[in-house]
């Protein structure tokens, strides 16, 4: 069962869970992107790029090499399954947006033979739902998608005197953990993939 907010730098379940969320989340990019036309579903910054591209290359001499629909699937999905995730987090216990993560996690299965940019956005959905557990969660810098964050989190924790009120070990050890755990996901992700490709 996971509680409705975690303490700062607690690393008992829910500080657990949020590096298992943090691997998911590694893996199931590393997956998308190399298997759903080069997009990423849980790092949306990676998109922003992704479409920056597509539209230059629309306008601009050269081509980018990159196409707009796959970003754009992404990012609908992500904004889809945090609204819902959101919404649902007002009524419902947190544990529920796990359901919803997984319920669009599965649909995502469901949608492996559809086109692409239609398991992309079920893909994105449970991120965006994920994301939002996340935050609802509440550790300092530990969102499960957004590791460039955790850095900046981890940076201020091990050079900012005070930054981390009193648990400074046991919070860079988690930002460490889920950056490090992330990392391994997409290195799992690309070794169950790549082989197949």
């Amino acid at each position: 069962m996971c509680p409705e907010r975690a303490e700062d730098g607690h690393m008992g379940v829910p500080a657990r869970l949020m590096v298992a969320l943090s691997l998911l989340a590694g893996g199931v990019d590393a997956v998308a992107f190399l298997t759903l036309d080069h997009v990423f579903v849980a790092n949306q910054t990676g998109n922003g790029v992704l479409l920056g591209l597509g539209a230059a290359s629309r306008f601009l001499p050269g081509d980018a090499g990159v196409g707009l629909t796959g970003p754009l699937a992404s990012l609908a999905g992500f904004c889809a399954g945090g609204l819902a995730a959101a919404g649902l987090s007002r009524r419902a216990p947190l544990r529920a947006l796990l359901w919803l993560e997984a319920a669009l996690l599965g649909l995502a299965g469901a949608l492996a033979w559809a086109p692409a940019p239609w398991c992309a956005a079920a893909l994105a959905a449970a991120m965006g739902a994920q994301t939002v557990f996340a935050t609802r969660v509440g550790i300092k810098g530990v969102t499960t998608t957004v590791v460039t964050s955790t850095l900046a989190t981890l940076f201020l924790r091990l050079l900012v005197p005070g930054a981390g009120a009193g648990r400074d070990r046991e919070a860079v050890a988690l930002l460490l953990a889920v950056w490090l755990a992330y990392l391994a996901g997409v290195l799992a992700g690309t070794s169950a993939v790549l082989p197949a490709l």
